[in-house]
């Protein structure tokens, strides 16, 4: 179910200032978020992008630079590996609605996905649904799609009951549920094959969902990813423009 009304390819953007791994030094990239700010609001003339995505520690700042635009401000939940569980969830989820944001992406518990328990996760799901008015989450679907694929579809089921509107895979952290020496699939034929899988899943099963695909875009594969059945883009500000023309 596509939510979102494309009329230019930046409104499938979600521009990001977010780090898995190693987070800048104090002062390294201080120029950064107003960079992301700008490429957001002006990407192109009379062009913004959909959203521009941080840290709930950067989330104020955020919506101060954004402010006056059609940007969405957006926040990250429980990043980067989703096991704060439901009070560390609704704490950042409210804190980050009270200061402006509009929206998050919630890192899922994969803990509990590979249980199968379902009420906790819905009730972090709810613990950020009920703050934001639209929240993702984010599933590390190459691990589930090498090790746990029943997972996905279960996945997909249960998320628009907790509030959910769209799915997001991953590929910048290494998962810390993967077997000793060995490696994740991230190409881009296996991440076509797990969208256009899902995707599938969801039409079939009229699931009120959209898909959304992040990190190692380009724009060589962008069209790719779309035609598979993604529908936002979760990319680098400074990718934006480039993908933006191989769109068009």
């Amino acid at each position: 179910m596509n939510r979102i009304n494309i009329q230019d390819p930046a409104d499938r953007f979600d521009l990001s200032y977010v780090f898995a791994n190693n987070f800048p030094s104090f002062g390294q990239d201080k120029n950064a978020l107003v960079e992301m700010c700008q490429v957001a609001r002006e990407v192109a003339p009379n062009v913004h992008c959909r959203t521009a995505l941080v840290h709930p520690g950067e989330i104020k700042e955020i919506v101060s630079l954004l402010k006056g635009s059609q940007v969405r401000p957006e926040v990250v939940i429980d990043f980067p590996d989703g096991l704060g569980g439901v009070e560390t969830k609704r704490a950042q989820a409210s804190l980050a609605a009270g200061t402006g944001a509009v929206g998050g992406d919630l890192v899922v518990n994969l803990h509990r996905v590979q249980a199968r328990d379902k009420q906790v996760l819905l009730n972090e799901f709810l613990a950020v649904s009920q703050n934001l008015k639209e929240v993702k989450v984010i599933a590390q679907i190459p691990y589930l799609w090498q090790y746990d694929r029943q997972a996905i579809p279960w996945l997909l089921d249960i998320l628009p009951e907790g509030g959910i509107y769209c799915l997001k895979d991953w590929t910048t952290r290494e998962n810390f549920l993967l077997p000793e020496n060995e490696v994740l699939d991230y190409s881009q034929n296996t991440r076509l094959r797990y969208i256009e899988y899902m995707a599938n899943y969801i039409a079939s099963h009229s699931l009120p969902l959209i898909l959304k695909i992040a990190g190692k875009v380009t724009a060589d594969n962008i069209k790719s990813y779309i035609n598979a059945g993604a529908v936002l883009i979760g990319t680098s500000y400074r990718k934006a423009p480039s993908l933006r023309e191989a769109l068009l």
